[in-house]
């Protein structure tokens, strides 16, 4: 998030020496501090004066960040060749305009950018630029084992952690492809608060933490989202039509949440919440809701309502929570394998884009999704429902910042 004194400074920047570099800074701290419609309109203003291709790259990028896709489109698509020579940029640029190709529904044109990227080819590059100050000596023995187009039958694999706990919920349903192609074993790299989970949930993976010392016996080296590319070959197919997470049937929850569930009698409806991330993504601060927002949905929908929150919660959201008798779950809840048992004795969950929304999907539980305007490539240009998960219902955003409609949307159809 952005301070204030940082986006007073950049503005005083801009004033003293209007440039495309001061307006860049300006740009991303406009947005950082959830100031969509200034941020938008001084994009618009500099996008038709920028020349230099790595300054029209980045106001892309800010662009599409701000939901802005057809003109970022546009930018990436004439700077692309033009960067050509440099493999860091050029890297960068491919892979953003593959992401704002999804988020225009273009997905095959978005895969043939966004496919050869997981290449051994680019390896040295994309692991440079994801690793600690850029060392990726770590990497560079395993160069030529990374997945894309070898067979995997009779192969030992290793899926790295990658991403977010969401994405590897997200992504998991590819094992069972890694499996049907003859993969001898597979291990995964799986975070602590997501290993019991995972070690119920009947996926045919040996559970290893980031510490792993046995990469060398490892005969190929893949991420989730390579594991994307190779199996996903159009939106719709595969489906995932059935749960592809199993859980333990004898699990038994803490007794303070089977307490606090079971203490909510009546018939009435179980409606989980999550409103905000902790993760720092490129679409906050506009993925996560200010519990304001969803006051007037707690206010007139006949429901019991309960908190799966985790992370500390401001002095202001407790006070909602007590004023809109919101159960609060989630100091209880130690693990993800807690979340999806708790889930299962939910009727839905109303979520932001994070990790719950992928737990409850894995799961075919009913979940609606609450998206920003700008929000992650993965959901497309669909705006009500996704391929990805049945029991998933998407509300998204008219205008950037914006949940008066997706709140006022959610609550008709709770009432209805």
């Amino acid at each position: 998030m952005s301070s204030f004194n940082d986006l007073i400074t950049a503005y005083t920047l801009y004033q003293q020496e209007t440039h495309i570099r001061t307006a860049l800074d300006l740009i991303r701290q406009l947005h950082l501090a959830g100031k969509a419609e200034d941020a938008i309109a001084l994009a618009l203003k500099w996008s038709g004066r920028a020349k230099e291709p790595i300054a029209r790259a980045q106001l892309a990028y800010y662009m599409s960040c701000l939901g802005m896709l057809a003109p970022a489109e546009a930018i990436l698509q004439e700077v692309l060749p033009q960067v050509e020579s440099d493999d860091d940029t050029y890297y960068q640029v491919r892979l953003e305009l593959a992401i704002v190709k999804y988020c225009l529904g273009k997905f095959h044109e978005a895969q043939q950018l966004q496919r050869p990227l997981h290449s051994s080819r680019w390896s040295e590059v994309w692991s440079r630029l994801a690793s600690n100050n850029r060392d990726n000596s770590w990497f560079l023995p395993y160069r030529d084992k990374v997945l894309y187009d070898q067979p995997v039958a009779g192969k030992i694999i290793l899926i790295t952690s990658e991403g977010g706990v969401g994405d590897l919920l997200h992504f998991f349903r590819y094992v069972k492809n890694l499996q049907q192609e003859g993969a001898a074993q597979i291990y995964c790299q799986v975070p602590a608060a997501m290993q019991s989970l995972i070690a119920n949930s009947r996926l045919p993976i040996v559970i290893v933490d980031h510490n792993f010392v046995g990469m060398d016996k490892c005969d190929i080296i893949t991420g989730v989202f390579a594991l994307f590319t190779r199996y996903q070959k159009n939106p719709y197919f595969p489906p995932a039509a059935e749960a592809y997470l199993g859980l333990a049937a004898d699990y038994v929850l803490p007794a303070g949440i089977q307490e606090k569930l079971t203490g909510r009698g009546g018939g009435r409806r179980r409606i989980g919440l999550v409103w905000r991330s902790e993760t720092r993504v490129r679409h906050e601060p506009f993925r996560s809701i200010d519990l304001h927002a969803l006051a007037p949905l707690l206010a007139s929908v006949d429901a019991d309502f309960f908190s799966l929150q985790v992370g500390t919660l401001s002095d202001t959201e407790k006070h909602l929570l007590e004023q809109y008798q919101v159960v609060d779950l989630a100091p209880q809840l130690r693990s993800f394998e807690d979340s999806a048992h708790v889930l299962e004795q939910l009727d839905l969950l109303l979520t932001i884009d994070s990790a719950p929304a992928h737990l409850a999907g894995a799961r075919q539980r009913p979940v609606w999704l609450m998206l920003a305007q700008s929000c992650d490539y993965r959901w497309y240009d669909c705006q009500r429902f996704t391929p990805w998960y049945s029991s998933m219902r998407l509300y998204r955003q008219a205008a950037l910042g914006d949940w008066g409609g997706v709140v006022a949307a959610i609550s008709a159809d709770l009432s209805s």
